[in-house]
């Protein structure tokens, strides 16, 4: 590329580009704060550990310069760093979004072929980090992005369509940025480019913005201020177990229970997954159901029922549970990114459509028959008709099982527990427990 620096009028034309640049990088983004730094104090800003894109390290820049992820004169000394053919919308190095497994983001956060100075960008998942499960081999956001049948990702593709038009995102906005502010987003832990730390106190950071923030003009980190963690969203809230302990919990071992060191992953989550907005899934091939968390009793919903719990839940404590302590932001190796650890125990089987499959998760919160009677592992026969809070005598079975006998087929848990169901409680005419009169029994 020619030199054009050198004259007064070449001079102005380029900072006149600069300025343009920064504006549409702001349209995209959002503002971004200087002085004190919000950028500056990100995972991408930090001088120390922040991003570090080998052309560009190789050219002299600094780590966490913006030219790392904003090419703005599309060369460097003369030269046009990859991937070649000019920089893309927002004067970004790659496309914001491409397909499942490629894109800006993904150039960079992958664990081989990362175009970081290292070449590898681990993040682990949620069970890793939070649950403390260190055998988890997830560890990049790619990966945790390229789960199919029998696991699951957030569709990116869903997330863009959903996000076109909302908030200011447009077609060339990054699904990722619908949830990760890239100028302020922090590491959870910290400075954790290898994968090695779990995110104790001394260590922590909030990696999230919430998506309907994304047009305040500072658009800030979401879970970083005490009002935004989840004890001030509820009062009923219990964390699960650490991986393995019965004194640690979630989200950092330490001994706090009450969601004051958690994000509000409730307020966030339903920013998108609301009672009233509509996503279609691709992978579904329909609409997510809709999500009323005032009206679901692992919401603020009143549980009305001991359901047999598993430690540290009781009929007593913890009724509110956190998006993330059932499921992955990113993918899983289980339906429904259900986590593959949760509340201190891996489960005993794959998450995914068949019949009683969704009972692996639910086993490690409430008492399945190997843990109430001593029966067998993902069977239900103690909570649904044995546990003193039964909601059904074992009477005329084939009514609802295909056919009855001493051993009838499960049910599949899905045909009457998932967000925001509810189902008939029958007459129990041979129980005289006043508690059993018909009623609509709400199912989750």
């Amino acid at each position: 590329m020619e030199d054009l620096s050198g004259t007064k009028t070449n001079r102005w034309r380029i900072g006149r580009l600069h300025g343009i640049v920064l504006s549409l990088i702001l349209i995209t983004f959002g503002p971004v704060s200087a002085g004190a730094g919000t950028y500056l104090g990100s995972s991408h800003g930090n001088v120390a550990y922040g991003v570090n894109r080998g052309d560009m390290a190789s050219a002299g820049y600094s780590r966490g310069n913006c030219a790392h992820c904003h090419e703005q004169h599309a060369s460097v000394g003369g030269t046009e760093p990859a991937p070649a053919g000019g920089p893309s919308a927002y004067s970004l190095f790659s496309a914001p979004y491409t397909s499942q497994t490629q894109g800006l983001c993904l150039e960079c956060h992958t664990d081989s072929g990362s175009r970081q100075s290292q070449g590898y960008i681990v993040n682990r998942s949620y069970s890793y980090r939070a649950g403390g499960w260190t055998s988890d081999l997830l560890d990049d956001v790619r990966e945790a992005f390229s789960f199919v049948s029998p696991g699951s990702s957030h569709n990116l593709g869903d997330i863009r369509n959903f996000l076109l038009g909302r908030w200011g995102y447009n077609s060339e906005s990054s699904p990722c940025v619908g949830c990760h502010n890239p100028h302020a987003a922090q590491g959870d832990p910290a400075n954790d480019v290898s994968g090695t730390k779990t995110p104790l106190l001394a260590n922590r950071g909030w990696p999230v913005s919430r998506p309907s923030q994304h047009g305040d003009p500072v658009w800030p980190l979401w879970g970083d201020d005490v009002s935004e963690r989840l004890s001030a969203y509820t009062t009923s809230y219990q964390a699960p177990f650490r991986f393995g302990s019965t004194v640690a919990y979630e989200p950092d071992g330490s001994s706090v229970t009450d969601g004051s060191n958690l994000t509000d992953f409730n307020t966030f989550c339903t920013d998108c997954h609301s009672a009233s907005n509509v996503i279609y899934s691709t992978t579904l091939g329909r609409d997510l159901r809709k999500i009323d968390w005032s009206q679901d009793k692992h919401g603020t919903a009143f549980a009305d029922e001991d359901i047999d719990m598993v430690a540290p839940y009781s009929d007593l404590l913890g009724r509110v549970l956190s998006c993330t302590d059932c499921h992955e932001p990113h993918g899983s190796p289980n339906s429904f990114l259900i986590r593959a650890e949760v509340n201190g125990a891996v489960l005993a089987g794959t998450v995914d459509s068949g019949v009683n499959a969704m009972g692996y998760l639910c086993r490690n919160c409430h008492q399945d028959d190997a843990s109430a009677q001593g029966g067998s592992v993902n069977k239900w026969e103690w909570a649904h008709h044995k546990s003193p809070d039964r909601p059904y005598l074992q009477q005329m079975c084939g009514s609802c099982h295909s056919f009855g006998g001493p051993s009838p087929p499960p049910i599949a848990c899905t045909n009457c527990h998932f967000h925001g169901s509810r189902v008939n409680d029958p007459a129990n005419p041979l129980d005289v427990t006043p508690s059993y009169s018909p009623t609509t029994r709400t199912t989750f």
